[in-house]
């Protein structure tokens, strides 16, 4: 039997149940998803042949009968399923899930084109906290109905996110970082999603990668609890400056934040902590140790100026003062000019640059000495040891106008302290041999005797002052001088040599105990006791320097006249300011001082040098 025969076949069957082919008859229970038989028939008529003509037409028909009873099954389906969507969604909201999950299921059954279904059937099993069916129904969904792609993923990429906090809670870190990657691929710029990546990296232990993340997204975004964080990971590495400032920054954006709180107060402890050890190994002779323990405590906690202002003090013990002038105008930008911390700062600065000066004068680096002495003096000028300090340095380079300014400013300072007059009468000496050697006997005499006048104690000064009035032709003064030269030191060379020339075929001995000479000692004894420096204060030495490269007498004097002046203007109104400050209450400064010279040791007749033998300062106190 053909196609056509069946098809027949079926018509006269239906037409024998009392229907038509063309139109199906169908029941449908609410209950129940079959449809109804169309119903049974009998026939006994015989079949006949079918002409072609008539074939073609029942074909047509046919297929015209099967495309309309598909619509109609499509329809009906159609119609059943979006009751049972309603059925689930009324389930949904009675929280009737897992029978809103079989309702959706079955209306997805009979009409699986239907984005929608898979999306609410996805809300449900969201509700059941079933992920993975979730994010299927969802990318089901998104690849039905491409049109629509923003909204839904948005809402599948949330759903990766609540995903990956489960797992993360579960500590499958690994699961939660693949989760939350997931859903960066459809929200990649989102906040809250790049914050939980970094902390499920941070569970993972990939510090440097979270840091790394940690400060390419405060780029774009300061929140708080990213300086917190960043400010752990900085800990952790050892980078405990960093951390203390990301901490702050932290309460600055958020001052209630109690994480950030107690970082700052770990901190803190901590710090304090490390000064207190750091004193105990100061105590105990351990620089070195205590240097590297407060050094910790700036590290940990930088804005303290105590902090930076004793480790320079220990600096400046170890002779690193490079070092220590660093921690000292450091201290002075952390805390304001009216606090304790800043005046004993400035204090341990100007201590510092004069002990820097020291060292290099004792090494020969004069300049650099009047460069460092200047910064002294600069920040505290009612200092007499720094003015003495830049006087040595400026009278062994040869500048004795520049040398006597600061020695007359120190002794304004302090018009009674011996050293300073000692220096001056000094420098009047080193005037005077300048003189004597370009043969101005008459000028060197007045040199010689300001020096005497300053200081009558030296054998030299007259020593000096017999030969410039020997040179004269005054011989009556140059005698004078010389007994009193020989009195005060019988075995200087230079007196010797002189005495050869004023008594001749007289030995020094009987030099002194002629009657002519009787006079002149008396004086010197009467001198000598009546103003002898106490036992305290230093001897004074002759200069070291030759003066080879001091100027011309008038070019010195009128660059000093014009210094001076300029000096004394800006002095005194320093000095203004200066009176509503406290006193210092520092110890004094270490102060440039000379071994007397060794007379017996200087066998060379300087004279006949044109100049005194330089000598280099043994030792710096």
């Amino acid at each position: 039997m053909d196609e056509l025969e069946i098809h027949d076949y079926l018509r006269r069957a239906l037409e024998s149940a009392g229907g038509q082919f063309s139109e199906l008859s169908f029941s449908h229970n609410d209950h129940d998803d079959e449809l109804d038989e169309a119903g049974t028939f009998l026939t006994d008529r015989p079949l006949t042949p079918i002409k072609p003509e008539e074939k073609e037409k029942r074909v047509e028909s046919c297929k015209i009968n099967v495309t309309n009873t598909n619509l109609k099954l499509k329809q009906i389906k159609a119609q059943k399923a979006s009751r049972l969507v309603s059925d689930a969604c009324e389930q949904m909201k009675s929280n009737n899930l897992l029978l809103a999950h079989a309702k959706l299921t079955k209306a997805i059954s009979m009409k699986a084109d239907n984005a929608n279904y898979y999306m609410l059937r996805g809300e449900c099993c969201l509700q059941l906290c079933d992920f993975n069916n979730a994010i299927t129904n969802y990318q089901h969904a998104i690849q039905i109905s491409p049109e629509i792609i923003g909204e839904w993923e948005e809402r599948l990429a949330y759903i990766y996110f609540l995903h990956s906090q489960i797992l993360y809670d579960e500590q499958d870190y690994v699961g939660a970082l693949c989760q939350v990657n997931n859903a960066l691929q459809y929200r990649p710029e989102k906040y809250s999603y790049l914050c939980r990546r970094i902390a499920y990296i941070f569970a993972l232990k990939q510090h440097k990668t979270c840091l790394e993340l940690v400060e390419k997204l405060l780029e774009s975004h300061e929140e708080a609890e990213l300086y917190i964080l960043r400010a752990r990971l900085n800990k952790l590495f050892g980078y405990i400056t960093k951390c203390f400032y990301d901490v702050h920054r932290a309460l600055d954006l958020d001052p209630n934040s109690v994480q950030a709180q107690d970082i700052v107060d770990e901190l803190n402890k901590s710090a304090e902590d490390c000064r207190t050890v750091a004193v105990n190994q100061a105590l105990n002779g351990n620089i070195t140790e205590a240097i590297s323990k407060i050094t910790v405590s700036i590290d940990t906690n930088p804005t303290v100026a105590e902090y930076t202002v004793f480790r320079g003090t220990l600096l400046r013990q170890q002779g690193q003062y490079d070092e220590a002038i660093d921690d000292f105008m450091t201290a002075l930008t952390k805390t304001g000019e009216d606090s304790e911390a800043y005046s004993n700062a400035l204090r341990q600065l100007v201590l510092t640059y004069n002990d820097f000066a020291v060292e290099c004068y004792t090494k020969g680096y004069y300049e650099e000495a009047i460069s460092l002495l200047d910064q002294a003096i600069k920040r505290e000028r009612n200092e007499k040891g720094f003015y003495m300090n830049r006087g040595d340095s400026f009278r062994m380079i040869g500048y004795l106008s520049f040398a006597l300014a600061d020695y007359q400013q120190a002794l304004e300072l302090d018009p009674h302290d011996w050293i300073i007059i000692s220096r001056i009468s000094l420098v009047h000496h080193q005037y005077g041999i300048k003189e004597y050697t370009n043969k101005r006997y008459a000028e060197a005499e007045k040199c010689f005797t300001t020096a005497i006048t300053c200081n009558s104690k030296i054998a030299q000064y007259y020593i000096s002052r017999a030969w410039s009035r020997f040179m004269q032709k005054h011989l009556p003064a140059a005698r004078a001088d010389l007994i009193r030269a020989l009195y005060l030191d019988s075995t200087i060379e230079e007196g010797i040599m002189l005495a050869a020339r004023l008594y001749p075929n007289q030995n020094i001995e009987s030099i002194l105990n002629a009657k002519s000479s009787q006079k002149t000692i008396s004086q010197m004894q009467e001198l000598v006791a009546g103003e002898a420096p106490t036992t305290s204060q230093e001897p004074v030495v002759l200069s070291s320097n030759t003066l080879a490269h001091e100027p011309l007498a008038e070019e010195n004097i009128a660059q000093f006249t014009s210094w001076m002046d300029q000096y004394k203007e800006s002095n005194n109104a320093v000095k203004t300011i200066l009176q509503t400050k406290l006193g210092l209450s520092q110890p004094v400064p270490k102060v440039l001082t000379h071994n007397k010279i060794n007379q017996k040791s200087n066998v060379t007749c300087s004279w006949m040098k044109k100049y005194f033998d330089s000598q280099t300062p043994n030792s710096v106190r």
